[in-house]
This record gives structure tokens, sequence and C-alpha cells, in this order.
């Protein structure tokens, strides 16, 4: 990655006086002259001349003319190698970084998502000045041919038009200064209709778009306690044919129990339903998705050190926390004659034994779906995991693993660049106040706030 020029930097070019001294590769951004564009005024879609003038950014009109400027390659090739892994969880067609990156190359659209997401990237992992003001400009740019975007244009019907979305969902979460929510609101029209997941080919780019709106959905209604915008429960579930459509059928499962709990409307009935899909989901799992190993179960809240957790691919990771944490909002809503009914899988076994109070089943579920996302510590899972640690962090009772979940989260922000601050200040909230857990009748607050 680019580093950010400091102090001792002479800015020699092409490679500066530090890094020839050390030896390094001298990655840092260049200042391009080669294209002239106009910047995005805000609000208006139109571009100033004097910005121009002074940015010098190539306009994504043609983006295979872009990407002669050497910046621009290189966000693009920075998206391949880090963001798109975020998407590709589950896709064994790797889409999002194969055939989006393809697509870009002749598609302003999404080929400004994606210099977009790259430099925010960038800059949230560098502090790179530069790279912040690349990401704007190509913003602006991606929002501007959303607007003009026309309901029959073959984009919103190929899947180009949701994946970029699905981008730049991500890029306003990195920037915190804009709405996370806005453009997962726009991508409902485009995500919920028939043919994203029923119509469309399981190998598509709308599929794939599908899944990465609805584990978006799912993260932010974690964050808020909140219904999702979709009603998964007229979704095709997969026929189960592939690994990765395990991840896909408990996503489904899960936005069902999100649903249900943040609407306050779990019937006894309800509960017992949903329980029974995520337990028919887990007896149903092939061997192969769950942990191949696992450390040694401590006493609850008895030491700081979270559980560890391996498994073969970084979806099987993911499914897995899917399931934990349908189990920890049902237990959050279980009336207390049903606690038996809950499966105690931390430790293998597949029923309770023994009384086993609310709050240590809750834990239990949020130990090891913390345990899940550091032990993997790569992109693809951590991103995913911020969701469910948002929402069952509060749960944890021992200072020791709270502080351990804490200094974890913050290492996070060097490789992901998400915003784990506004995570970390919620969890603490949390942890400051006296928690009152949720009954079942849902008369008590569940939310965590963002």
């Amino acid at each position: 990655m680019p580093r950010a020029l400091n102090n001792a930097g002479d800015e020699a070019a092409p490679v500066c006086g530090q890094c020839k001294k050390s030896g390094r590769y001298c990655a840092r951004l260049r200042k391009s002259s080669r294209f002239l564009a106009y910047s995005y005024q805000p609000g208006t879609g139109n571009l100033s001349k004097e910005a121009a003038e002074k940015k010098k950014f190539p306009p994504p009109e043609n983006p295979r003319d872009a990407l002669q400027s050497p910046d621009v390659a290189w966000y693009f090739l920075n998206y391949i190698a880090e963001p798109a892994k975020w998407y590709d969880l589950g896709d064994a067609s790797r889409l999002f970084a194969t055939r989006v990156p393809e697509l870009a190359l002749d598609e302003p659209l999404l080929f400004s998502a994606i210099i977009a997401l790259s430099a925010e990237h960038v800059s949230q992992t560098t502090k790179s000045k530069p790279a912040k003001a690349v990401a704007e400009f190509y913003h602006g740019q991606c929002v501007h041919r959303l607007i003009l975007l026309d309901e029959k244009i073959e984009l919103l019907r190929n899947g180009v038009a949701l994946a970029a979305v699905c981008l730049l969902r991500s890029y306003e979460i990195l920037n915190e200064d804009i709405d996370p929510n806005r453009h997962l609101q726009g991508a409902y029209s485009l995500a919920s209709c028939e043919d994203s997941i029923a119509a469309s080919p399981p190998g598509s780019l709308l599929a794939a778009g599908f899944w990465n709106y609805l584990r978006e959905d799912i993260t932010f209604s974690l964050f808020e306690s909140c219904p999702l915008k979709m009603d998964v429960t007229m979704a095709s579930a997969p026929s189960l044919t592939g690994n990765q459509d395990q991840l896909h059928s408990i996503t489904l499962i899960l936005g069902q129990v999100i649903n249900k709990a943040f609407s306050y409307q779990v019937s006894e009935p309800d509960w017992e339903r949903l329980l029974s899909m995520v337990k028919t989901w887990l007896k149903n799992v092939p061997s192969n998705i769950k942990p191949f190993s696992r450390s040694q179960r401590v006493a609850v809240s008895a030491v700081g050190e979270l559980p560890h957790f391996w498994f073969l691919q970084d979806f099987h990771a993911s499914a897995r926390q899917y399931a934990l944490l349908a189990l920890n909002i049902l237990t959050a809503f279980a009336p207390l004659n049903q606690l038996p009914m809950l499966p105690e899988i931390c430790d293998g076994s597949d029923k309770i034994i023994g009384d086993v109070k609310k709050e240590d089943l809750l834990e239990a579920f949020a130990l090891e779906i913390c345990g899940i996302a550091f032990t993997a510590n790569i992109p693809s899972v951590l991103v995913n995991s911020f969701g469910p640690i948002a929402y069952c962090g509060k749960f944890i009772r021992s200072e020791a693993t709270r502080q351990e979940v804490i200094r974890r989260l913050s290492a996070c922000k060097r490789s992901v660049g998400w915003p784990v601050e506004r995570l970390i200040s919620s969890l603490k909230d949390s942890w400051a106040a006296e928690f009152e857990s949720p009954s079942f009748s849902g008369e008590a607050d569940t939310g965590s706030g963002s």
C-alpha cells in the first residue's frame, strides 16, 4: 500500500530518499498530470473546471483511458487484492474480484464505485489525504450515474447497478461522514426483486449482489437492532448443492430471526419454529464446514482469553457465526421455561445438561462468535463479524475479556479500515449501563446503538 509521506521524506522521484536508503519499494502516490477532469460538486452532478485544474483526476467516462494513470491503476489493483475479498465470502467464483473488475473496464458506473471504495480503503488504512480526495471524486461520479439510471436499463438487470451500490455501501461505512444506510435503502429496490435470487442463475452477478446486499442489511440491523428492509420469508432457499450454499441458507434463517425479534413479534410458536430451523441447519451441516480444531473450553468469563476455532474456509467461519447469532437472539427472547430447548453447541454437545442461566448462554454464544472472528483474523470474516459482535458483545461480562475484544477490534482498523471506534464506543456504553436482559414479550430494549 502507498505510504503517506512524513517529515523525513524528501518527495524525490521516482524513489524518495527515505525508501532508497532503506531499500524498500517506494509505493507513495505520485501526482498524475496526464489527465484533466472536472470535479464533482455535491448535489448538482456538475463538474468544476477550476477544481479540475487543481486535482487532475482522470474522468471515468472511458475507464481504460483512466487506468493509464498509475495512481488510478494502483487503486484498481488494490480493490482486487483487498476490498473484493469482503464480497466474495461464500462465492467460489469470486465474482467481485474477477467479473466485477472485468465489467468495470468498460462500465463507468462500476469503475467509479471500485475506485471510490478502494481509495477510501487506502485513506482509512494509511491516512493518505491524496487517497481521500480521489475517493470523494469518484464517489461523486458514481452517485451521479446512479441517479441517471433508467428503470429499463440493462445495468439493472445484469447486476452491475446492484454491485455498484454494494460497493458504495462499504465506501460510506468507511467514510463515516455519510449516512451508511442511504445506499442500503436505495439498493432495496434492486435487491428485493424476485429475479435477485429466484430467477437468476446461482453463479450470476445479480445473485452475488443479492447475498452481499442481504449481509450488509443484516449488519446494519444488528447495529441498530431494527428489522431488515427485506422480507426474507418469501426468498427461495438455496438448493444446498455446494458448500457455499450453507452460508446462504443460514443467512436467510438469521434474516427471519432478526425480522421477528426486532419487530417484537416473536410469539411462542414463532420462537419454536425459528429455533427448529437453526437446530436443523446445525444437524445437517456437513462435517467439513465445522471447525477442524478448537481450543479447550474454559469456564465462562473466567479469563480474558477468547476461545479459538479453526475452519477450512472463511465462509465456514461466517456460517457458524450466523448460526450462533441466531441462537443468541433467540436466547435473548426466550421464555425461561423454554431455555432447555436451546442447544449448547459451544462445547460440541447438542443439548443443555443441568440448569443454565440465560445470561450464561448469551455470554457463551458471544464468546464463540468473537473467538471465531479473531481466530480467523482475515478481512472477509472480520468485516462480516462486526455486526454480530455489535449485537452479542454486550453480553460479555468478564472485564478481562471485554478488554481483549476492544484490543482485537482496534487492530482491525489497520487492516480493513472500518470505523471500529464507533463499535467500541457502543460496546463500552452497553457495558457501562446496567444491562437488562430482553424479555420474551419484547418489552425490553435490545438495541446497542451505533
